[in-house]
């Protein structure tokens, strides 16, 4: 019985964060056209709220395309495992209760996220193209680096709580939030959020005037759709993490997802109106200033619990 209390849980959690998608694309397409001084989707339906769904059976039914020499089964299955991925996120969030058995979440959550560059391996060499691999190579480059210090800044705040479980952030902030002491540690961690998922001003691997869609391009149909969920699902659960570690939501989950919403349009609102960096500035700006700093921190914490320890 409580595998199957289990088993739906996920099973609804996976159907509410896909809906969640759809509306999402919806708000990023509407945000856009006003910042652009124009409607956005307003007919299909009712005022054009059904414009993702339409969009998304669109796609499903166009022809899929299979490039030559390619890897049959690497090219079907590998977006599929990617959105796999992208849900696995979702696991440690405390839906009904029955994921606070998770004590490790971070931990598996680092896993994932270091899952998903292997992902993108297989979805740009399976389709055996040179554009692909080039942007492939962009994509994965920024996004192992970032990792590095996404994960150096999530470990500073684990020692903060001295636990892996995503909801003693909640506990100990019931009394002081660590965005007020911490906001060096935010603003970084949120600058590695936008280039670990791709987004605006660091969309490198899919600069239209340079690379055409990059490490996906050979992609359409169904496999193109798994992508695109896969990134955007990526973005919802980054604010859902960011919110809860800097100002403990979890328990509150009316007020989590009004912030997780904020996060949304935040990340809509940057795309619609900075310019894409240079690469070379994106790989300045991880390796010689957000990396030396959070290996600082760090090390000073570290420090802290060692000192901490012996007295």
């Amino acid at each position: 019985m409580l595998m199957l209390l289990i088993f739906i849980n996920f099973l609804f959690l996976f159907l509410m964060v896909l809906m969640s998608v759809a509306f999402f694309i919806l708000l990023e397409r509407k945000v856009l056209g006003y910042i652009q001084l124009r409607k956005g989707p307003n007919k299909f339906l009712l005022k054009g709220i059904f414009q993702s769904m339409g969009d998304g059976l669109k796609l499903f039914f166009k022809e899929v395309n299979y490039p030559n020499n390619m890897n049959f089964f690497l090219f079907l299955f590998s977006p599929i495992l990617g959105l796999l991925i992208s849900v696995f996120f979702w696991f440690i969030y405390p839906y009904i209760g029955l994921n606070f058995l998770m004590s490790f979440g971070l931990i598996f959550m680092f896993c994932c996220s270091s899952f998903m560059v292997y992902i993108f391996l297989l979805i740009s060499w399976s389709s055996n193209s040179n554009y692909s691999v080039l942007g492939m190579i962009r994509f994965i480059s920024q996004m192992i680096s970032y990792e590095v210090s996404m994960m150096i800044i999530i470990i500073n705040l684990m020692f903060l709580i001295n636990s892996f479980n995503l909801n003693d952030f909640y506990i100990y902030q019931i009394n002081i939030k660590f965005f007020f002491f911490c906001f060096l540690l935010f603003f970084m961690l949120f600058i590695s959020f936008l280039a670990e998922m791709n987004r605006s001003p660091f969309d490198f691997s899919e600069g239209e005037s340079e690379l055409v869609s990059g490490f996906n391009i050979e992609f359409s149909s169904f496999s193109f759709v798994f992508i695109f969920m896969s990134e955007y699902m990526s973005i919802m659960f980054m604010g859902m993490l960011i919110f809860e570690m800097f100002f403990g939501l979890m328990m509150s989950k009316f007020y989590l997802n009004i912030f997780i919403l904020f996060f949304m349009f935040l990340v809509i609102w940057l795309r619609g109106f900075l310019p894409r960096f240079r690469y070379d500035k994106l790989m300045y700006l991880i390796w010689k200033l957000i990396l030396p700093l959070s290996l600082f921190l760090f090390i000073f914490n570290f420090s802290i619990q060692l000192f901490n320890l012996y007295h």
